[in-house]
């Protein structure tokens, strides 16, 4: 029999390697042919390319996004040509390859005020502009123009992650690039796996949208992360709080929005190589994208592709052992675009393999007491790039058609997706079986498969905005649908299998008027599940209904500075007050009410209760914005009382013995939670080629029931960051040094005998980065140099899952290089007629 084994496991490792391989090998043949495109148009790169202006375009009474303004772009010393762009449905324009010098930006949009600013540009540049809206007249009524200022004035706080910003993080997770956000840290499962906690909330009360769609994968799991290509999107932007108004029922905690790049509308070619390396690691990571227009106006398209791959992650001191990944994702994207309509089809596909760390998965208890008594893993490991389990085959496939038609009552919009997910976790213990063959069979699947097929349908009417007293109206309303099969396989039986019908209707109106901002929404949700019994678990067949209703009041009041926007330079500051009062809820998830297996990608066993209710958040906050030329200083507070808070607690007294071993039990438990906190956040440019900056954030969680600490809430964060640019120009130019230092408190705040480990020592890290870019052969290469954990500190973040057994990552050095390139079809037939 163990020859058997043996030879079948060998044929069944060469199929799997072969058929890997395969895919590989056309992705990588791919890729090549997008390097071999770059190389025959690279004599057609544009010259002097040195910097790039990104930005968005929103209303100034609202904070919305605009569509379809025009934002042209003038040197100021007249020795170019002026350029144009048109933003896309996110409000966002882009300008690449922008030679160092001063310009002038004039915004303007049918039935707003134009906006005209002075800027120069050195490296990357954010830029958010806002339109006052200007007297027009439709069917007799009168809308008159109100205040314009430089930054966005919707109420509920944002961050905005700029393309350079993402640049300096590329080949990481997608929670690395999120974790610079003020509020927002991390829950890991090692270094492949990240999920953003914002406010002290993640998972399904953080809604992620992928191009414009919710993402939906599996996304209750603590390993579980966002199945995101890190280097497909252009920006992020991170809403902090309840959002569940126009984003439906679950975004408790808050909204991240990935923004892809803006199609190009004119008949050019263009795109950009990046090329990254990692030593901790060992991981190479690329990515290509080519796009361009046609000779149709407005019609555009984009290819973008990528691969990673990395081998087993190391502590300042020892390897972990079965932590490496191997990932390859790619996008399509085509849009047609005109002033008063435009549709837009896009395609992502998603595919990764990452390995568990061996050491997580332990047999019995006594023998995961001892492993987290000893410190770290039992087993010294050795660096390689295998992959073997306990491991996560992910693919997820997202499928979006949007459009939108501006009528005269307002912008009607409508987007359609359709994402499928499929999971796959393969178990590291051994199980009993009768005979070989069933053996055989069982080590050729996972041991639970899960598949999950959602279709949405969202549609919205921004309404043209109409006058009111002294004042403008404007607003929202609008309806989504969303239909979900969950398919489960394989011998765990974690969770059952569902449909799913959920449905929700919404208004939000904004009224702005002299220095007020006011706005207000309501929104009505229902959710139809059919839960598919499972005899072998004595689970019936299950069918619920949840409905309830979202609300939301939010001011915010300019005062005492600058606020016309005319001077961005102005010394005068701009101060600014923002409170939301915020009522959301969400149901209890499948996973919390049905659980009842192992699940093998935390090592746990999970129990769910059918009897949790749904949850209903009340809250508020309260964000005081400072702004000059020099100075951006930011301070909030909030507070959040969520009754029949859904959390998931150790049970230490009762491990759960399975024929494959022991397992720690974690139930599904309700109460009434208070979570507030602090942030705050400054910048200080204190020349021209030096500034520095800093965030805090504190986070506290009770359990008003039991009047203790909540289990596993951020620990108090500080980090501090100096950044200097040097003024070098020529062949190196756009030169800077930047150094980072995170400070983490130990987390003396934690319910007392509900865990296996005390929380970890706080912990300090030092991280260094140098960049810049390099004019080779008329190129703009932009190149940086990182190193992460400078000073090599071995640490355990509270929020890590594998806190119990082993450190977090050591010292990496990562080198990043991106080479934009582009071409003009009509330069290229004139250069080649006048030849």
């Amino acid at each position: 029999m163990n020859f058997l084994l043996s030879e079948n496991n060998c044929t069944r490792n060469i199929f799997v390697t072969a058929t890997r391989s395969s895919v590989l090998s056309c992705l990588t043949a791919i890729w090549f042919i997008m390097v071999l495109v770059f190389g025959f148009i690279s004599d057609n790169l544009l010259a002097q390319e040195y910097g790039v202006l990104s930005g968005m375009v929103r209303d100034a009474a609202n904070g919305k996004p605009l569509s379809g303004a025009v934002v042209v772009l003038k040197d100021s010393s007249l020795k170019e040509p002026s350029k144009g762009k048109i933003t896309n449905n996110n409000g966002q324009f882009e300008f690449m390859n922008l030679p160092q010098r001063a310009y002038i930006i004039d915004v303007h949009l049918l039935g707003y005020a134009h906006n005209t600013q002075r800027l120069v540009i050195r490296d990357s540049i954010v830029l958010i502009v806002t339109l006052k809206q200007e007297a027009v007249k439709l069917a007799g009524i009168k809308v008159d123009g109100q205040r314009t200022t430089n930054t966005g004035s919707a109420t509920q706080q944002t961050t905005l992650i700029s393309a350079a910003e993402l640049d300096r993080e590329r080949g990481q997770t997608l929670g690395d690039a999120l974790k610079t956000v003020t509020g927002v840290t991390l829950l890991q499962t090692g270094p492949s796996i990240a999920k953003p906690v914002i406010r002290g909330l993640h998972s399904q009360r953080v809604l992620v949208l992928n191009a414009g769609v919710a993402q939906e994968g599996q996304q209750w799991g603590a390993e579980h992360a966002p199945e995101i290509d890190p280097f497909a999107p252009a920006q992020i932007e991170v809403l902090k709080g309840a959002a569940g108004v126009e984003y439906g029922m679950g975004a408790i905690g808050g909204v991240v929005r990935l923004l892809p790049r803006e199609l190009p509308a004119t008949n050019i070619i263009r795109g950009e190589v990046s090329l990254n390396g990692f030593t901790n690691n060992r991981q190479g990571a690329s990515s290509a994208f080519v796009e361009g227009g046609t000779p149709f106006d407005g019609l555009g398209w984009r290819l973008q592709g990528s691969l990673r791959q990395a081998g087993d992650t190391k502590t300042a001191e020892y390897v972990m052992g079965n932590t490496g990944f191997r990932e390859a994702n790619g996008s399509l994207n085509v849009g047609y675009k005109r002033r008063d309509y435009g549709i837009e089809a896009y395609y992502s596909h998603f595919s990764t393999e990452l390995g568990i760390f061996r050491g997580s998965h332990i047999g019995t208890l006594n023998d995961l007491l001892r492993a987290i008594e000893y410190g770290r893993p039992f087993v010294d490991y050795t660096f390689s790039y295998d992959i073997n389990p306990p491991k996560q085959e992910i693919t997820h496939d997202l499928w979006s058609v949007s459009g939108f038609y501006a009528m005269g009552i307002g912008r009607l919009e409508m987007q359609y997706g359709w994402q499928q997910n499929n999971r796959s976790e393969y178990d590291a213990h051994n199980f009993r079986v009768r005979d070989s063959v069933n053996l055989l069979s069982a080590l050729a699947r996972p041991a639970l498969g899960l598949e999950l097929t959602t279709n949405s349908l969202d549609l919205k009417l921004r309404h043209t905005p109409i006058t009111i007293g002294e004042g403008t109206l404007s607003g929202t309303a609008g309806m989504s649908g969303t239909r979900q099969s969950n398919a489960r396989t394989g011998r765990v039986y974690l969770i059952p299998g569902f449909r799913a019908y959920s449905g929700g209707i919404y208004a939000l109106e904004n009224y702005a008027v002299g220095d007020w901002l006011f706005n207000a929404g309501v929104r009505f949700d229902t959710r139809y599940v059919q839960i598919y019994g499972i005899e072998a678990r004595n689970l019936p067949d299950t069918t619920q209904i949840f409905s309830s209703v979202t609300g939301a009041l939010g001011v915010l009041w300019y005062f005492n500075g600058n606020r016309d926007g005319k001077d961005s330079a102005s010394t005068n500051g701009c101060w600014s007050l923002a409170m939301n009062l915020t009522s959301a809820w969400r149901p209890p998830q499948v996973n919390e009410q049905f659980s009842n297996d192992v699940h093998h990608g935390t090592a746990q066993f999970e129990i769910g209760d059918p009897n949790l209710r749904r949850e209903r958040s009340y809250a508020a906050d309260m964000t005081l914005h400072y702004n000059e030329a020099s100075i951006h200083a930011e301070f909030s507070v909030y507070c959040n009382l969520i009754n029949d808070f859904i959390f998931l607690l150790p049970d230490v007294q009762n491990p759960t013995v399975t024929v494959r071993g022991t397992f720690p039990t974690f139930r599904y438990r309700q109460a009434k939670a208070l979570l507030r906190g602090v942030e705050t956040q400054i910048r200080w440019q204190m020349f021209d080629e030096f500034s520095l900056g800093g965030n805090l954030s504190l986070v506290r969680g009770d359990n008003l029931n039991t009047n203790e600490p909540l289990f596993q809430m951020p620990a108090d964060r500080l980090r501090l960051n100096a950044r200097w640019d040097a003024p070098f120009t020529g062949t190196l130019h756009s030169v800077y040094v930047e150094l980072i230092s995170t400070l983490v408190r130990r987390q003396d705040r934690a319910p007392a005998n509900v865990d296996y480990a005390p929380p970890p020592a706080g912990y300090g890290l030092l991280d260094i980065t140098f960049g810049g870019a390099w004019k080779l052969w008329e190129q703009p290469v932009r190149w940086n140099i990182s190193v992460q954990n400078m000073l090599n500190n071995a640490y355990r973040d509270y929020l890590s899952r594998y806190r119990y057994f082993t450190d977090d990552a050591g010292r990496n050095i990562v080198i990043r290089i991106s080479i934009p390139f582009g071409m003009d079809p009509l330069k290229a037939e004139s250069n080649g007629h006048q030849q």
